[in-house]
């Protein structure tokens, strides 16, 4: 009987260990950082996981000396949380931080108290996240046919709701957000599957939280206390808005059971109107590399990469939002217009302003620090120092007629009450740790003054005792140290020990000599060791002063670092526009087409080598006549490049961006379709083919007569009977049903026969010189159809061997001279052969109305040249 017990009480796990199971049950999903003394430890699973994550030692296997199990553990100092954290949070885990909240108690058998202070999760995380990005954590509520959307950077303050009725306005959301974090309701996880940009990794998957926080009338109670209103009308919140109530409501109940506090810099909401922004899906945000390259997913060669001249991370931020969230409000896209044209027009201004924004730090996001109660006095110092030169940014402004630079100018408040505190109260020498004091001036209280002035004297005398009993019994090395466990003593090596006299009482023995203390010492340690906790006591309560105060300013400092980001960004584009020769766009509800003269494409222009000159091109596009052209040319002449220019272009005018142009008319657009290349989606059961039709199927269902498409190569996926008879139906649907202004690029060059039978349907080319044995691209764009697609000499120009392309030769010339079947040649003899005999008849409407669209007064000369040698190709042919 006695045996079984003991054995029961060998396994029981100790007091602290039970108290880390009860923590961890309550906090299953999460990976629990556990304090002991100054590490934070993590066991059995955690362990394992976190050690291989953030690549620490596996210790604690085996049993210990009793023979007791130990559990597998790995631990980080309390130091480095900061560093460790988010690599757990970015590998996608939540991490809960358990922390000591009573003093350790000597030979106490009872455990330190330990709470959780915060869950970190990917979109609740506060440190170490990127500079220039919003961190975003969305809620969504679906119930019946309506979805609620709320989004917010708890590091910014930033809250937003928004609406939608189907998914494809919730995925538009989302690719427009980029959310590190989303959770969801019950409903709302059961549409999960049809999100595509979940299924290719762009978006996370849905978590479900509890149902209970989607409760409208909890909801709407607690958004209520959160915001200290009585009513939501306030902002704008009616009862046609239930169902984001419900999202904002699960947002603020997730917020407040992770984050174990209110963050009083979300103090506002906005209601936003998606239909305010351009559409653009996810295909359309690769295909026009807006935030990333295509190829190697980096920041460089991206349209953010070319835009992004900002000076702070304020700025980065908003120059992001501008490339992500097209506008569609047209008073909105001409006030931005205005004040980049300013910054364009008063280049000493801005240069003036780019030198001052410089040394304004991340005030937003100090502000989120202010308002989590984690701000640092090296924070404090920079806010005051970034107020400072904000009062210098808004003296620089004064003559402003730009609608956009004058509402910032009035919100860049005068808050040198803030920075003269700061200033006055903090010293320069402060430590990031409030804990080791240090942090306040001297002569800002002389309560404190008094106290630090009695520790530093108490220090003298210590120096002073030192060499009185040195002289006095002649021990050489004689020093006084400190430790919390013995306070004060005098430090005696063992050859000196037979010096010290029989007075001075033995503290603790050392390997290389004793401890002593004195009368005369211990009297002076009370004095000392109380002046410095009654300095520090003083010196937090202060501190914690400053705090409050600035908690008190926090909407304030909002609106001075909107500003500051707003004034960053304008800034930036009118750099580009002044550096690269862009043009202001005419953007309003008057213009119909677009009309753009000399485009070039912005980003590609930018990384060609200085020996190289981009080749611009012109564009009409209307709702009439000139509504869809066909591109023919030859691959890597430039079609690609073209007709993405054009939309690029379209996408700057509607985010309020000078464009690249010698002039550009912008139709208002509400959307940007892309069908550009080809790519098979094999885990979804999808071929390239599948998927080239499934995107085309969503661009003719949702595009519309002031929507801008850009397709390529339609039907290349399937035979050439197929594709060629799907692209031609999809030509003669865009002009009958949709109007929408179109560019599309074929190597079918029966569709080029369309001109003249399709309505509003215009044949272009792209111009190549042929040489003996080769092409030479010229990357204009010219009216009319190519007569050739120079397969084989774009083959030869990619280094296939010789002996092949005069084979390929041989073959195309026997397919253009002969009727051989397609039972005794290859497949693609037999559409060569089709493709021959589809160009025996001369289309002469196309010929009429290349020579009508033909200025003579504008052409250039190798357009005129290059026009008339292409008609009579045809027609000799």
């Amino acid at each position: 009987m006695s045996t079984k017990k003991k054995e029961k009480d060998d396994n029981k796990p100790s007091p602290m260990m039970e108290q880390y199971f009860i923590t961890k049950a309550e906090n299953p999903d999460c990976i629990v950082m556990y304090q002991v003394g100054d590490f934070y430890e993590m066991f059995y699973e955690d362990a394992i996981l976190a050690s291989k994550i953030l690549d620490l030692a596996l210790t604690g296997k085996g049993k210990n000396t009793e023979g007791k199990e130990r559990p597998p553990m790995c631990g980080i100092p309390l130091v480095a949380l900061d560093t460790y954290l988010p690599k757990l949070v970015n590998a996608g885990y939540s991490v809960a931080v358990c922390e000591q909240t009573s003093e350790v108690v000597v030979n106490s058998k009872a455990p330190v108290e330990r709470q959780i202070v915060k869950i970190v999760t990917p979109g609740t995380i506060t440190e170490n996240v990127e500079e220039t990005k919003n961190n975003y954590i969305l809620s969504i509520a679906k119930q019946k046919e309506k979805i609620g959307i709320a989004y917010s950077d708890i590091t910014t303050g930033e809250l937003k709701i928004a609406e939608t009725c189907d998914v494809e306005g919730l995925e538009n959301i989302l690719n427009r957000v980029c959310p590190s974090e989303i959770i969801c309701n019950e409903e709302a996880k059961k549409i999960e599957n049809g999100i595509m940009s979940i299924k290719i990794g762009t978006i996370p998957s849905f978590k479900y939280y509890h149902s209970f926080a989607y409760d409208f009338s909890k909801a709407e109670k607690l958004i209520k206390n959160h915001f200290g209103i009585a009513n939501l009308s306030v902002f704008d919140i009616s009862q046609e808005n239930k169902i984001s109530v419900m999202a904002l409501g699960a947002l603020l109940e997730f917020l407040n059971d992770t984050q174990k506090r209110t963050l009083q810099n979300i103090n506002k909401i906005q209601k936003e109107i998606p239909k305010d922004f351009m559409y653009l899906d996810n295909n359309t945000r690769r295909n026009l590399e807006l935030t990333e390259n295509m190829i190697t997913h980096k920041k460089y060669g991206s349209l953010l990469w070319l835009l992004d001249k900002t000076k702070t991370a304020m700025g980065g931020r908003k120059i992001r939002k501008f490339v992500t969230e097209p506008l569609q409000n047209l008073t909105m896209i001409n006030n931005r217009l205005g004040a980049v044209e300013y910054f364009v027009n008063n280049q000493m201004i801005r240069n003036d302003c780019v030198e001052i924004l410089k040394e304004i730090p991340d005030i937003e996001r100090i502000a989120g620090k202010i308002a989590y109660g984690s701000i640092n006095p090296k924070e404090c110092l920079s806010l005051a120092y970034g107020l400072n030169n904000v009062y210098k940014l808004k003296s620089l402004l004064n003559n402003s007629t730009s609608i956009m630079i004058n509402f910032c100018k009035e919100n860049l408040l005068d808050e040198t009450q803030i920075s003269n505190l700061i200033t006055t109260a903090i010293s320069e020498q402060a430590p990031i740790n409030i804990k080791d004091g240090g942090i306040i001036n001297k002569g800002y209280s002389s309560e404190l003054d008094s106290y630090q002035s009695a520790s530093k004297l108490g220090k003298q005398w210590l120096n002073e005792l030192v060499e009185k009993e040195k002289e006095k019994t002649g021990i050489k090395n004689l020093r006084v140290s400190y430790n919390r466990v013995f306070g004060y003593y005098l430090e005696v090596s063992n050859s000196q020990l037979g010096l010290v006299p029989e007075s001075w009482n033995r503290r603790q023995t050392t390997v290389n000599g004793e401890r002593f203390i004195t009368p005369e010492l211990k009297e002076m340690e009370e004095k000392i060791l109380n002046s410095d906790s009654e300095a520090l006591k003083i010196e937090l309560q202060i501190y914690s002063e400053i705090k409050s105060f600035l908690v008190s300013k926090i909407k304030d400092i909002q609106r001075i670092s909107e500003s500051v980001a707003l004034i960053d960004a304008f800034c930036s584009l009118a750099i580009v526009a002044s550096e690269k020769n862009y043009i202001k766009p005419e953007i309003n509800e008057n213009v119909k087409e677009l009309n753009i003269i000399d485009g070039r494409h912005p980003v590609v222009e930018a990384i060609m080598s200085s020996e190289n000159r981009f080749v611009p091109n012109d564009v009409i596009l209307d709702s009439d006549e000139n509504r869809l052209m066909i591109i023919t040319g030859p691959n890597m002449a430039g079609k690609s490049t073209y007709m993405r220019q054009v939309a690029v272009i379209t996408l700057l005018a509607h985010i309020g961006s000078f464009v690249p142009a010698k002039s550009a008319r912008i139709s208002p657009t509400n959307r940007i379709f892309t069908r550009i290349g080809a790519s098979d989606d094999l885990a979804f059961g999808q071929s390239t083919f599948m998927v080239e039709m499934t995107e085309m199927a969503n661009i003719l269902r949702n595009a519309t007569e002031k929507s801008l498409l850009i397709l390529d190569e339609i039907g290349r996926g399937t035979s050439t009977y197929d594709g060629l008879s799907i692209a031609w139906a999809v030509i003669e649907y865009l002009s009958k049903n949709l109007k929408a202004k179109t560019l599309f690029a074929t190597h079918y060059h029966e569709l080029t026969d369309l001109e003249g039978k399709v309505a509003g349907v215009k044949n272009y080319r792209i111009l190549v010189k042929e040489l003996a044995d080769s092409v030479c691209f010229l990357h204009k764009i010219a009216r009319g159809s190519a007569n050739k697609s120079f397969g084989i000499e774009v083959a030869s120009l990619a280094g296939l061997p010789k002996e092949l392309i005069d084979r390929a030769k041989e073959i195309l010339t026997i397919q253009e001279n002969t009727n051989v079947s397609a039972t005794k040649l290859s497949f693609d003899q037999a559409v060569a052969q089709k493709n021959s005999k589809s160009k025996d008849n001369i289309n002469v409407s196309e010929i009429i109305s290349v020579l009508s669209d033909l200025d003579m007064d504008t052409v250039s000369p190798l357009v005129a040249f290059s026009t008339l040698q292409n008609l009579v190709d045809k027609v000799k042919k």
